[in-house]
């Protein structure tokens, strides 16, 4: 028996099966490196300047396109110039991420982010439609 407890309802079969996913893991990377796929294949980080349209919109287009059928993970920030009095916000939009390319959304806010209306307190955001620097990151799944 071993000399270790647990507390808060773990169980052995428990810790069995958190290592067994891991393993299902591991076997899944193993895969990919014996079809000569590396990180360098997968990920992909890029700084880029873009011109959203009026609602905010931009294509951004992958440097490296993956296979067809492959579904990156995308997430963006982005850049705001020093001593502005707002800041830049941007997202992937929802299913806009293909093998080549995904949809950015940039959004400008003012740094107090809200406004009072009416007694209301709302928040306040409106599309970016000048350039924009945004950072990029994509990594195709395992």
């Amino acid at each position: 028996m071993s000399g270790v407890t647990y507390s808060g309802g773990v169980t052995q079969a428990d810790l069995a099966a958190v290592a067994a996913k891991a393993d299902a893991a591991n076997a899944k990377a193993d895969s990919a490196m014996a079809e000569g796929l590396t990180s360098a294949d997968r990920q992909q980080a890029v700084r880029a300047q873009v011109t959203p349209n009026a609602n905010g919109q931009a294509v951004f287009v992958y440097p490296k396109a993956y296979a067809a059928g492959v579904k990156p993970a995308v997430s963006t920030t982005a850049e705001t110039p020093a001593g502005a009095n707002y800041r830049n916000d941007a997202s992937v939009e929802e299913g806009s991420a293909t093998n080549t390319q995904v949809t950015i959304i940039v959004q400008r806010l003012p740094k107090s982010q809200v406004v009072n209306l009416l007694g209301a307190t709302l928040p306040i955001f409106s599309p970016v439609t000048t350039p924009v620097w945004i950072n990029v990151f994509i990594r195709a799944p395992v």
